[in-house]
């Protein structure tokens, strides 16, 4: 085993490569007694299969037609949003995800390289749906901001969060407070084992309501109760312990 950490001062879409997601050894990172662990997705495919029970309870829910994913990763919940006939896209700072790592059914149109924090390629309200899952939490403050404006600006109607948290403890962080990582400054070899999956902004629950808020959209608590009591729980295990948030356009 190696005995260097993969951590970055900066993470950039280089660090989302195969060793990230797909091999069997993952990433490499300082535990807090300075020994070397790893983490990592570990799916030689990219396979999901709690993808299908999930896209078919929105199309339930929020009968869009279309769908945009931000920070689609390899493209699985793209292509199981087009099974249920919705015309879903998406995008991943990645390139190996969205190329060579991109999931078999994902059909390489449907999916493309871009950048959170540049402008998104996309017309303003031009889909139906909008979801972000474990992305929020990857994105520096400094640069939350503009993604957010980028997503309210190409939703039309709906939008559907799911964001790790603080206190939940493994990669979540583990103490309420939760940490804010900021570009170019080592990782704290305490903070090595949260980090390693690439979350440089964990905060509690209340951080995310207040930065959401907006004028033109509004949270649905309601929404998300319905969401879980129409989905088995074992499809969104690990959902039921970070925090997901439905905002209506009104």
């Amino acid at each position: 085993m190696t005995s260097k950490s993969d951590i970055p001062k900066i993470f950039t879409a280089e660090y989302y490569d195969e060793k990230y997601f797909a091999d069997k050894v993952g990433k490499h990172y300082r535990k807090a007694d300075g020994t070397i662990d790893h983490w990592g997705y570990f799916n030689s495919s990219g396979e999901l299969l709690a993808c299908q029970p999930i896209v078919e309870v929105w199309k339930k829910m929020f009968a869009p037609k279309t769908m945009l994913d931000i920070g689609a990763g390899r493209g699985v919940f793209v292509a199981y949003a087009r099974d249920v006939g919705i015309e879903a896209v998406g995008f991943d700072f990645s390139e190996w995800a969205v190329n060579e790592g991109r999931y078999s059914r994902c059909k390489k149109e449907w999916l493309q390289v871009h950048d959170v924090t540049k402008p998104w390629p996309y017309p303003d309200k031009s889909f139906d749906l909008v979801i972000a899952l474990d992305l929020l939490e990857h994105i520096y403050l400094d640069d939350l901001p503009f993604a957010l404006s980028e997503l309210y600006r190409v939703a039309k109607k709906w939008v559907f969060l799911q964001i790790a948290i603080s206190g939940s403890g493994g990669l979540q962080g583990r103490t309420d407070e939760g940490y804010i990582l900021k570009k170019g400054e080592p990782v704290p070899i305490q903070l090595e084992s949260c980090a390693v999956a690439g979350h440089v902004l964990v905060q509690p629950a209340s951080f995310w309501y207040e930065w959401l808020n907006h004028e033109n959209w509004i949270p649905r608590r309601d929404m998300v109760n319905w969401f879980v009591s129409l989905i088995h729980s074992d499809n969104i295990k690990n959902w039921l312990l970070n925090m997901m948030i439905v905002l209506e356009k009104i």
